[in-house]
């Protein structure tokens, strides 16, 4: 119960008016609701074995399912920990068997949330593949929503339409200059270049200090494109790259990303959240499970990830283990999965 009110008084915090409305209601209301929080939290850092049981979890709580299809990625940006970690020389594709398994154990669960195909490489580099796995993606997962992360380099308007019929919902393109400032006169010529590229309106929808974002109009697919300000906004990726590390966050109870999201590298193996890799030395005692030789049920339920999450629901950075702090201690993105598996539970 101590860990569940740390959950709440978090999410409560940074959540907007109108989820802290929904928060305040789950604490003071109904009593089944707060036990139905409890009965989650529990079952979420209990290896299960049942079929059955997995399923009905997965089926609640599960909400991004994250590809590598390819370790390929023309970029090195230095705030990336591609800047020292090589993913130009070659390129190793996901086993085809390894994303299909997947698939099917998502279809068992009729997935309707999110499916990224997204991870440290440049998804859009080998077009023939993109096309086959979204396609495949959308066969199996006909209500899921498919989403693409990509630098912007390769697209066309024409790429965009194939892959839209392919089946993709929704693409986020950013826009990454050379120098390490947020110059936003630069920015909008970049933006007004990649226009005049795709031949498509666009409105603005983002305008703040630390980001800037357009929406470019096609019928049937969201597509946006954004610049950010690494120096503001990002961070060392699980202390990964040195000269983004910031000070420690002292956070007011743990992280939900293993508990809501699944994230496979282009090998197979499993990470826990989007700051890690398993191609990071540090970031090895984090793997999960292996694709190739588990499937996604065996590896969500695993005592390795249970364990984990345990430690990482209840955990801050000053009193989780010195394993987790290490890769924890600059990330302030937790708050939102709070809110998230929160608002699952309404």
């Amino acid at each position: 119960m101590k860990a569940v009110k740390k959950v709440i008084k978090s999410a409560y915090k940074h959540a907007p008016l109108s989820f802290q409305n929904k928060l305040f209601n789950l604490v003071t209301g109904n009593n089944n609701r707060l036990q139905k929080l409890i009965d989650s939290m529990m079952l979420l850092c209990t290896p299960i074995s049942n079929r059955e049981i997995q399923k009905h979890i997965l089926k609640c709580h599960l909400y991004k399912v994250e590809f590598e299809i390819a370790s390929f990625c023309n970029r090195t940006c230095y705030f990336c920990p591609n800047s020292h970690i090589d993913r130009k020389s070659t390129s190793v594709e996901l086993d085809e068997a390894v994303f299909l398994k997947i698939l099917d154990n998502l279809a068992e669960i009729e997935y309707d949330k999110e499916l990224s195909f997204h991870r440290f490489n440049e998804p859009l580099a080998n077009k023939e593949l993109i096309l086959k796995r979204v396609k495949q993606a959308r066969q199996k997962l006909p209500k899921a929503k498919l989403d693409i992360f990509t630098n912007g380099d390769y697209v066309s308007k024409e790429y965009l339409q194939e892959l839209k019929d392919a089946g993709v919902n929704w693409v986020l393109m950013s826009y990454y200059p050379m120098q390490k400032d947020f110059d936003r006169t630069q920015i909008i010529k970049a933006m007004q270049k990649m226009q005049q590229k795709l031949g498509l309106e666009s409105k603005l929808v983002r305008d703040t200090e630390q980001e800037y974002r357009i929406c470019f109009i096609m019928e049937g697919m969201e597509i946006y494109y954004r610049s950010w300000n690494p120096n503001a906004m990002g961070s060392s990726r699980g202390g990964s790259v040195d000269s983004m590390k910031k000070s420690q966050l002292i956070t007011e109870s743990g992280c939900f990303h293993s508990a809501m999201s699944f994230y496979v590298d282009y090998n197979g193996l499993v990470m826990p959240c989007c700051n890690t890799r398993s191609d990071e030395k540090k970031h090895k005692p984090f793997i999960l499970g292996d694709c190739k030789k588990q499937d996604m049920f065996e590896i969500f339920f695993s005592p390795v990830c249970v364990n984990l999450r345990r430690d990482l629901f209840v955990s801050t950075a000053s009193s989780c283990n010195e394993n987790i702090r290490t890769i924890c201690a600059d990330c302030d993105q937790d708050y939102r999965w709070k809110a998230a598996f929160l608002s699952s539970l309404q």
